[in-house]
């Protein structure tokens, strides 16, 4: 049995490995949801291959009812909550979201540390049912906290923020991912119940299986669309469709993004604003976002931002009857008079004056 063991695990590192590589290579520009996916399986490999290292040299796996282990289960089971939530809203996740997501994890590994610097005992147990008995002392709860934590996050699918501009999935894709979900966390849930060989070993099928399922949900089933209805919520300053918005576009989620982003933060009006600065704010790189804003018709980032500032600058002009240009060409993210007039007569032809002159 244990040799079956040892082979079931290795089967499946190699199995979720392969899987994470494919997942990773069929990737598409602008959309994150796979490389989430193929980083979350990634983890599972790397804990099977560790395992399969200490069964190799005739050494004791971390008990999977350690404290380790338990806070590495909440870890991968958060990790498998940001996958549908960057599949249910594209672009929702940034740094902050992330920490948030993280929290939980967290805090119990600093009070876990804390523990251990105070010199609380951590005794090692096999199981669930080996702990009851001893429910009462710090060390035994503290970890049935653990394994609270570790299937509760499991209902956040179903809270997480539905755009309406992507039509990348529906109800019934979501209903088997988080039926899929609960298998392998009650899968786990029995493991750490029952220490028997024969339970690990079948546990091992599952977790592979289900992660093999849902990246083929992800490349067979899941297929990535685009809006399919107007562009409502991509609306320049004037509140109009931007001229940008063509055939291209639709081709990549990341443009929309880019539209979004800015009209949801105005970053451009940050006059240290750079390329590198937007592509770490939209979760991408310099390449890819260049690419995106050549698509949208922008030769270069700083024409882009500059467009930005000028549509601001003459909304701002009028709504407010300001005939104070400076202060709102700074207000706008501008640095200098100078560059901001050049860039108002390139982008309408005109100097202020003239313009707001003849509106």
């Amino acid at each position: 049995m244990q040799s079956l063991y040892l082979a079931t695990t290795f089967a499946a590192a190699v199995a979720c490995l392969l899987t994470s590589l494919l997942v990773f290579a069929r990737r598409k520009s602008g959309e994150r949801s796979r490389i989430i996916l193929a980083c979350i399986v990634m983890f599972s490999v790397l804990n099977y291959i560790t395992r399969f290292y200490a069964l190799c040299h005739g050494e004791q796996p971390e008990l999977v009812i350690s404290v380790p282990m338990l806070l590495l289960a909440i870890f991968m089971v958060i990790s498998y909550i940001m996958y549908p939530i960057e599949v249910i809203s594209p672009g929702y996740l940034n740094i902050w979201r992330v920490v948030k997501l993280y929290s939980p994890c967290i805090i119990l590994a600093v009070v876990y540390n804390i523990c251990n610097l105070i010199g609380i005992k951590f005794l090692p147990y096999h199981s669930l049912l080996e702990m009851f008995p001893y429910f009462t002392k710090f060390d035994v709860w503290f970890r049935f906290m653990l394994v609270f934590f570790v299937f509760t996050p499991v209902f956040l699918i179903f809270t997480v923020p539905y755009t309406r501009r992507y039509n990348n999935t529906d109800r019934a894709w979501m209903i088997k991912y988080t039926i899929c979900f609960i298998i392998n966390t009650i899968a786990y849930i029995i493991v750490l119940i029952s220490d028997q060989i024969i339970i690990k070993t079948l546990y091992y099928y599952v977790s592979a299986g289900c992660s093999i399922y849902i990246a083929y949900m992800e490349l067979f089933e899941r297929l990535i669309k685009h809006p399919v209805s107007t562009y409502d919520d991509v609306t320049d300053i004037n509140n109009e469709v931007p001229e940008y918005v063509t055939t291209n576009e639709k081709q990549n989620p990341l443009c929309e993004r880019i539209v979004l982003h800015m009209k949801q933060t105005s970053d451009y009006r940050d006059p240290d604003i750079s390329l590198n600065s937007m592509a770490i704010s939209l979760f991408t790189n310099r390449t890819t976002l260049s690419k995106a804003l050549r698509e949208m018709g922008y030769t270069n980032f700083n024409i882009y931002i500059n467009s930005l500032r000028i549509e601001d600058f003459i909304n701002r002009v009028k709504d407010e009857k300001s005939e104070n240009y400076q202060d709102v060409f700074y207000n706008v993210g501008f640095r200098s008079r100078s560059t901001a007039l050049r860039n108002f007569k390139q982008y309408t032809g005109k100097t202020p004056s003239e313009y707001f002159v003849e509106q």
